[in-house]
């Protein structure tokens, strides 16, 4: 089983609607995106309450007599959580936002009004939920994706902090292995060892190196390193974008 993530952000300045949509592209990755009910779940357990009205990347195709409508990272719109009697506007330039007062329900209003928004960010990580050895893991990740994940910043981190909390394993392997020979960690993309987030007692002192090499996982709970036997079968972090990718 593969989860893939959107994480979504709340922006708390009064925009228009293009406007939130600049800034949602130059920040994060977009406006937000609800195709699916379990993403608007997720949508209103980051708003958490907040009052307001809140755009997000709904728009209604320009076009006389158009009622249809896209959303501004091109997904198909299929569905929709419309407020009763939702949309009620004339056709024109009418964008989507949640009130608060409704539920975060939707509700169409003029793109020129202001609102706070929600955005969304692309999370380049995908955690499987199969159990492998680290050997097996990073075979899978290269075949099917780009690699075992490399936190080697504390950006990666935070990534793999959110898509953990789906982790059916108490431990989570990353790209880290350890060398015995020279008695060092290293990521196996190629990654300098930088950022480190280990566990007390855990990737600082001598590794035993008895039950041979050493690697490294993240706790699912904590969310901090720890060294493991490689034959432990765990799920797994691949990245799915390259960093060449990243930089491009």
């Amino acid at each position: 089983m593969v989860s893939c993530f959107s994480q979504f952000h709340v922006v708390k300045m009064n925009k228009t609607w293009t406007e939130a949509q600049k800034h949602c592209r130059e920040k994060f990755t977009d406006l937000a995106t609800t195709e699916y009910q379990e993403e608007m779940v997720a949508v209103n357990a980051t708003l958490n309450g907040t009052a307001g009205n809140f755009w997000i990347g709904l728009r209604q195709k320009p076009g006389e007599n158009n009622k249809s409508w896209i959303w501004s990272d091109g997904s198909k719109f299929s569905y929709s959580d419309w407020n009763t009697g939702e949309p009620n506007n004339p056709v024109g330039d009418n964008c989507v936002h949640l009130y608060s007062q409704y539920g975060y329900r939707w509700n169409d209003a003029g793109c020129n009004w202001t609102n706070p928004f929600v955005c969304y960010e692309e999370i380049p990580l995908t955690l499987i939920k199969q159990k492998k050895t680290w050997r097996e893991a990073l075979r899978y990740c290269r075949e099917k994706h780009v690699d075992l994940v490399s936190v080697h910043t504390e950006d990666i981190q935070h990534q793999v902090e959110f898509v953990t909390t789906d982790a059916s394993t108490a431990n989570v392997w990353m790209g880290l292995r350890h060398t015995c020979t020279l008695s060092f960690w290293f990521w196996v993309s190629g990654e300098s060892i930088c950022y480190q987030n280990w566990a007390p007692g855990n990737g600082t002192e001598e590794e035993d190196c008895s039950g041979g090499e050493r690697t490294g996982a993240v706790q699912s709970g904590s969310k901090q390193w720890v060294s493991l036997s490689e034959t432990q079968k765990l799920n797994f972090i691949c990245s799915t974008i390259s960093e060449e990718h990243e930089a491009s």
